[in-house]
């Protein structure tokens, strides 16, 4: 899948934990997500900023990465494409989705 938005999505290691950067376009933080597990539940914790729209991506991403690896996972999410049409976010939004699935598999 090509990337033409210069999608960028970093992992990195935090002790037993890990932290995913996504970043696309004007990089900025527009939501966090924390997946952690607790009594055999995931739970999600998500902070978006006003006017964003990552947060639910940003969740999706934590609680699959926290469901598949057994660890506390944030996701740092923030994309902006200037006049992003809804075709456009279709696409980021795919292109952001199998991206992480890979990374998760390749972490497993």
């Amino acid at each position: 899948m090509t990337n033409p938005y210069q999608i960028q999505i970093q992992h990195f290691k935090m002790g037993e934990d890990l932290v995913i950067l996504v970043s696309g376009g004007v990089a900025h933080i527009g939501a966090v997500a924390t997946a952690y597990v607790n009594e055999n539940k995931i739970h999600v914790e998500v902070t978006q900023l006003p006017h964003h729209k990552e947060g639910e991506l940003a969740r999706e991403f934590a609680e699959l990465a926290a469901q598949t690896l057994h660890r506390t996972v944030s996701v740092l999410m923030g994309i902006h494409i200037h006049q992003a049409t809804k075709d456009d976010i279709c696409q980021i939004e795919a292109y952001v989705r199998n991206a992480m699935k890979q990374i998760i598999k390749a972490l497993e």
